[in-house]
């Protein structure tokens, strides 16, 4: 289904509206290139006094509507790049720059295209922009992406907003778009008569589905900017200034305040260092915005990672700093081990123990179960189970001297009249004489002679198809 191209008069913008699965991409480049050519005689830009504002800005499930419902209330617009009004969102669309998406909300991935291939994402085989706004002069054009809303606030979680940047980086490098727009927080206004807004679908990506067509791998971090080598730059000084303040005080601050406190004593420290006019830049003193900019990246990133310390936490033990570390270590590790030890043998005789009572027949599958795991692991705390059947019971108990096999040869089990034997020291009973069909047979039963107020099982229990009796 080819698309279409409307032609309005120079006080209406031009919107191409294509079927909801975007149209074949001859139809979207024809779409183009005539609504280019029927709008090439205007001399002169509207004003943002024009009062035409389509219509599918007010019909819900379309892109443009998107736009409208997920801009902040009071948007920053105006006739340029500054965007330094601030208005409700129903006149900011009026407006042909206004601000997106919202302070601490990105629900749009726009890129800013530098060239006139508006298409670049079809030859690359990226998905479709929901919206694409191209400048009628030279062609060039912001790209919008739907995304599921991602929280860009303090308080949000860190790796969403870092997946967010590596699949943005990714398309901008593919794209040829400008890697530091990130998204705004000013764009061309879609359906504004200045520029050709193209509508192609309404759909709305989530991350992972843009990442799979990209390489969102992480680069290795490269080294910092040396002060000294970048004299000149501002942010850059400001940058290692504020960040090594930020080292000195983030661990106070965890203590004895928050990270709203931290951020108060970055915003003081950076506001105070920014006196580059009086130090003979001619550049002068960085905008507000730029402080506010480096002293959230700052502070997110000191407070989540930064510990004062590259070397590990060796202080449980309270050993004496004049041992060798590597003696430390073997010390620390054997003490781990002991832990980790007594909290396993304190499952399996918890495990054992609820078993007893409930009057369960202690078998290695069901205390594994337990406990919480393996079977192998209880296997090696056999002596736990042990300990179990030989303690005492004020219940009547029967004696149960031995569990013998079963008579008969059950999956390649030996009959009853093959001889046990017993290794000292071993918790394994093995048997003394082997016949040819009993090769296979890796592991013999365990025997075990005690009085319980339970019934005790052997593994051979665990075999399907035995009969216990």
């Amino acid at each position: 289904m080819a698309g279409a191209s409307i032609s309005h008069k120079s006080k209406k913008p031009v919107l191409i509206i294509l079927p909801p699965n975007g149209g074949n991409m001859d139809a979207i480049s024809n779409a183009l290139t005539s609504a280019s050519v029927t709008d090439s005689g205007r001399s002169k830009k509207q004003t943002s006094k024009a009062k035409a504002v389509p219509a599918r800005y007010f019909e819900e499930g379309t892109a443009l509507n998107r736009i409208l419902t997920e801009s902040p209330y009071l948007a920053r617009c105006s006739d340029n790049k500054t965007a330094a009004l601030v208005r409700p969102r129903e006149h900011a669309i009026r407006f042909p720059y206004m601000q997106i998406n919202r302070r601490e909300m990105v629900s749009w991935l726009i890129f800013d295209l530098d060239h006139a291939n508006s298409l670049i994402w079809d030859d690359l085989g990226l998905p479709q922009p929901n919206l694409i706004v191209r400048n009628r002069v030279n062609g060039h054009s912001h790209l919008y992406y739907a995304i599921s809303p991602v929280c860009t606030s303090e308080k949000a979680r860190d790796k969403p907003i870092q997946y967010m940047k590596a699949v943005y980086s990714a398309f901008a490098l593919l794209l040829k778009a400008d890697p530091d727009y990130s998204s705004g927080p000013v764009a061309k206004t879609p359906g504004h008569p200045w520029w050709l807004t193209t509508e192609l679908h309404d759909s709305v990506y989530e991350l992972a589905d843009l990442a799979d067509y990209v390489d969102t791998q992480v680069s290795s971090w490269s080294k910092a900017s040396k002060l000294e080598d970048l004299p000149e730059s501002r942010h850059v000084i400001l940058f290692e200034k504020l960040r090594y303040y930020a080292y000195s005080v983030v661990g106070q601050q965890r203590e004895e305040g928050n990270f709203e406190s931290f951020c108060r004593l970055l915003d003081t420290y950076a506001a105070n260092i920014n006196n580059f006019s009086r130090q003979e830049f001619q550049t002068g003193n960085l905008p507000l915005s730029s402080l506010r900019a480096t002293v959230r990246s700052v502070s997110r990133w000191t407070w989540d990672k930064y510990r004062g310390t590259a070397s590990a936490c060796r202080g449980v033990m309270a050993l004496d700093r004049l041992l060798p570390l590597k003696r430390r270590q073997s010390l620390a590790a054997a003490r781990t081990h002991a832990v980790r030890q007594k909290a396993t043998e304190s499952k399996i005789r918890d495990a054992c123990r609820l078993l007893h009572e409930r009057g369960e027949q202690l078998r290695l599958i069901s205390m594994a179960k337990e406990a919480g795991v393996t079977r192998q692991t209880v296997a090696n705390y056999i002596h736990i189970l042990s300990d179990a059947v030989m303690a005492p019971s004020d219940t009547s108990v029967r004696p149960q001297s031995v569990i013998k096999a079963p008579e008969h040869s059950v999956q390649g089990f030996p009959p009853k009249d093959r001889p046990f034997k017993t290794w000292s020291g071993s918790k394994r009973y093995h048997y003394g004489e082997q016949r040819n069909h009993d090769k296979n047979v890796k592991h013999a039963i365990h025997q075990i002679t005690a009085r319980s107020a339970a019934p005790v099982a052997s593994p051979l229990e665990d075999s399907p198809g035995h009969d216990s009796s």
